[in-house]
């Protein structure tokens, strides 16, 4: 497959002329992709979003933090891949570990399980309760099939419940009906070798839509510190399909299901207990899985709506540092109705079922090997107008019972002022709590070794994580405020402050070392157990604004700052330090045909990873990165596209993994794109 992909990287030039003859002989075009330079700002206020109060409401009467990356946003930026796409919110931090791996976070607390984060598809979780987060390497959708990412800034656990802490992303695919006909899609590129995906949609008689489609991804390895080729180079294959029928005129149902399956070379910094007690470990990784999804909707009246929602995933995983698999039932049930002219109650059901089968590694074990929890949910959030048009209360809980820690409540209020048709005002208080995972309270993991020394008897010392079965769930109180505003024709802002207050944070404790002797050579342990022993705050304030100084250009700024103190035991810092990130995105139309595109992202964090490895903690320098993109449409059902990411430097390193580490910088990536409908 790698000599394919240097095959496809030389031929590119030959692959685009020839689609470009190709088309000829195409059928009657189709209509392109809308732009949203061409939509007013006032236009873009009114986009529906449904993720901050599971009923569907106008962004700009939204009483949260919400940012809608639409799916023009994700065409014209270039990316490949959701994870990049995610750089464009204010609030989510985004870090690449490695040339599959990544760290995608809301509002602090950043790591390769960001575990205060709930990530959904089409109201899907993929947050995985083995680990606390999720799997970004194996979320490889097919790009021009995204409506829109919701992006949730604070905590949504009132209406989503558990580990919605920090906030929630929904990613929400197109219905079938706007994705009719076919299309082809290639990036070819030093980086990304090829990315080749195809998609085709019909009609099954007169009420009903589907769409198949297939993709498959290769992508090259990244660099070291020193310039050597890090050899983790991956591959991933991914097919679906979704039906959206509408059998009448109350009701519609959306089928949808996919397949992947990927290879990944991961690096690992593995301890040892003979010198030099560490060594690097490049490893192939396999996974593969599977979801199914139903959803049924009802329409009583115009104001009375129900949904029933039932998916089932697997998943199986083979790495050096855990072998699983489990899978996950889940079922939902809602119901919004207006109780009145100025109030509206949604309140809904849920239940979860988990399973999970785990093969003991050298570096890692569960007790038990298998295990089956489930989860029972139940909510309700009542909307009230207190004055109409004008002020706007909303009050709501969700209680779950876990087999972990119980039962769990976490509401919310939420107040949003309109004083002016342009304006809103809006401010909340919740809480959210994040429960412990089956790794934190079952497993046992080897994390590193220190060389022998007088102090220790010249034997080694190992230092292992232990899990904790007396594990508390973990707590935030968080305020929040924001303001939306049209102020001018062509310029709108979106500004939010925020003050989180955690509290039993899970972190790790050192114990009383403890000899192993049944083994040659004999050994040191020092046991890390997990507790909840820390707590602390953030803070910060974040800014989206949106200009048009031309009909055909559009300017759109992202700003975050974040300040995080956390500390252990009431002194010793546990996580520390400021951050600051910047994203500007320039969307120009030279012409009715042309666009030119760049995106400039700057990103400070005056602290420092802590790592359990021997690289310790380690500080990430300020890195300022310029994307650029050249689009051409010669016809209206063909786009081709010259993208360049990561122009201003050969390498720079974003992030290291906390555990296992091994540092890998991202390099300057050029690839061109081709999409063809027909």
């Amino acid at each position: 497959m790698t000599e394919l992909s240097h095959r496809l990287g030389g031929a590119a030039p030959a692959l685009i002329a020839l689609a470009c003859l190709g088309m000829a002989a195409s059928p009657p075009t189709r209509a392109a992709a809308p732009d949203l330079t061409e939509f007013s700002i006032e236009d873009l206020m009114q986009v529906k979003v449904v993720s901050a109060s599971k009923i569907e409401q106008t962004l700009q009467d939204t009483a949260a933090a919400v940012f809608v990356i639409t799916a023009d946003d994700i065409r014209r930026s270039g990316v490949t891949s959701v994870m990049e796409a995610l750089r464009l919110a204010p609030g989510v931090e985004v870090a690449r570990i490695d040339s599959s791996r990544w760290a995608v976070t809301i509002r602090g607390f950043n790591g390769r399980f960001a575990n205060k984060l709930l990530v959904l598809i089409d109201g899907r979780s993929i947050y995985t309760s083995t680990f606390s987060g999720v799997y970004w390497e194996v979320q490889d959708l097919f790009l021009p099939d995204i409506d829109r990412i919701e992006v949730i800034r604070g905590p949504g656990g009132s209406l989503w419940g558990a580990n919605a802490v920090n906030g929630v992303i929904n990613i929400i695919t197109k219905n079938s009906k706007e994705t009719q006909g076919g299309l082809v899609a290639l990036t070819v590129g030093n980086e990304e070798r090829a990315i080749a995906g195809a998609r085709y949609g019909d009609t099954l008689g007169n009420n009903a839509h589907y769409r198949i489609y297939g993709q498959f991804s290769e992508r090259d390895s990244l660099v070291t510190a020193d310039g050597r080729d890090a050899g983790d180079d991956w591959n991933i294959g991914k097919g679906g399909f979704r039906l959206d029928w509408t059998p009448s005129a109350q009701d519609t149902v959306a089928v949808q299901g996919d397949y992947y399956q990927g290879n990944f070379d991961q690096n690992f910094t593995t301890p040892t207990l003979a010198p030099p007690y560490s060594r690097q470990q490049l490893s192939p990784v396999d996974d593969s899985g599977g979801s199914v999804q139903a959803r049924w909707e009802h329409q009583y009246s115009a104001t009375s709506r129900m949904g029933l929602q039932v998916y089932y995933q697997y998943a199986d995983r083979t790495d050096p540092l855990y072998v699983a698999d489990s899978d996950t039932l889940d079922v939902d049930f809602q119901h919004n109705f207006a109780w009145s002219d100025w109030q509206e109650l949604v309140w809904g059901l849920g239940y979860r079922r988990n399973r999970d089968h785990f093969t003991d590694t050298q570096f890692s074990s569960l007790d038990p090997r298998k295990l089956t929890t489930q989860l029972f949910s139940a909510f309700i959030q009542d909307q009230v107008d207190l004055i109409p048009e004008q002020l706007r209360l909303t009050a709501g809980v969700k209680v779950e019972h876990n087999d972990f820690t119980g039962w769990e409540w976490q509401p919310s209020v939420r107040m949003l002022w309109t004083p002016h048709p342009d304006h809103r005002l809006w401010g909340a208080v919740s809480r959210a709590v994040r429960t412990p995972s089956r790794g934190e309270e079952d497993a046992r993991a080897n994390l590193l070794v220190l060389p022998p020394s007088p102090l220790t008897g010249n034997l080694p010392t190992l230092f292992a994580a232990f899990g904790n079965d007396q594990l508390n769930s973990e707590t935030l109180i968080a305020y929040g405020i924001g303001y939306r505003a049209q102020l001018a024709e062509r310029f709108s802002v979106d500004a939010a402050a925020f003050y989180n207050d955690y509290d039993q944070i899970i972190a790790t404790v050192p114990g009383t070392p403890f000899p192993e002797t049944g083994t040659v050579p004999p050994y040191w342990v020092v046991p890390l157990q997990l507790q909840n022993f820390a707590s602390g705050y953030n803070t910060g304030f974040e800014l989206a604004a949106d200009w048009r100084p031309e009909q055909d250009w559009r300017l759109q700024l992202a700003y975050s700052y974040l300040h995080q103190d956390i500390k252990q035991l009431g002194e010793a810092l546990f996580s520390s330090g400021n951050r600051n990130q910047i994203s500007l995105f320039s969307s120009w139309n030279l012409q009715n045909n042309l666009s030119l595109d760049a995106w400039v992202r700057y990103v400070h964090f005056d602290g420092r990873i802590r790592t359990l490895s021997p690289f310790g903690n380690v500080t990430i320098d300020p890195y300022v990165n310029l994307s650029l993109r050249l689009g051409w449409r010669p016809r209206k059902d063909l786009e081709l596209s010259l993208v360049g990411a990561n122009l201003l430097e050969d390498s720079h390193l974003e992030y290291v993994q906390e555990a296992y580490t091994f540092p890998v910088e991202i390099e300057r990536s050029l690839y061109g794109q081709v999409k063809w409908s027909f």
